[in-house]
């Protein structure tokens, strides 16, 4: 948090590959507990990818895994901690201001976000 109270907008190394930023966003936005197979579908991503990559969140202390059965079904649901929902929040605070940046901004004459693409394609 900043003096004025409001969130400190930080690069987190750990959220900003993007399939661990859409799973985080998505714990985010989502229920309590995601079921395993409801994120991976959501998230468009394998079984391993999301086996592999939930670890990573849960080391990071970011994600809390539960492990259960339905039946005789074994199940495993996700949420996100609280830290991991103050550096997500944090992580979206920093892609924010930096979309936010323009060329004289910077202070080093760097082309805004998207300013190549636009002239390379002749917009």
């Amino acid at each position: 948090m900043t003096s004025k109270g409001k969130r400190a907008a930080k690069l987190d190394p750990v959220i900003h590959p993007i399939t661990r930023l859409s799973i985080c966003g998505l714990l985010a936005s989502g229920a309590n507990w995601v079921e395993f197979a409801a994120l991976r579908d959501a998230a468009g991503i394998s079984d391993s990818v999301l086996s592999k990559q939930s670890r990573i969140l849960e080391d990071a202390g970011y994600v809390e895994v539960k492990k259960g059965a339905i039946g005789r079904r074994p199940r495993t649901w996700f949420r996100l901690t609280p830290t991991g929902r103050d550096a997500f929040q944090g992580h979206v605070a920093w892609l924010q201001e930096l979309a936010r940046v323009r060329p004289d901004d910077s202070g080093d004459g760097a082309p805004a976000l998207g300013t190549a693409v636009a002239t390379r394609e002749g917009r």
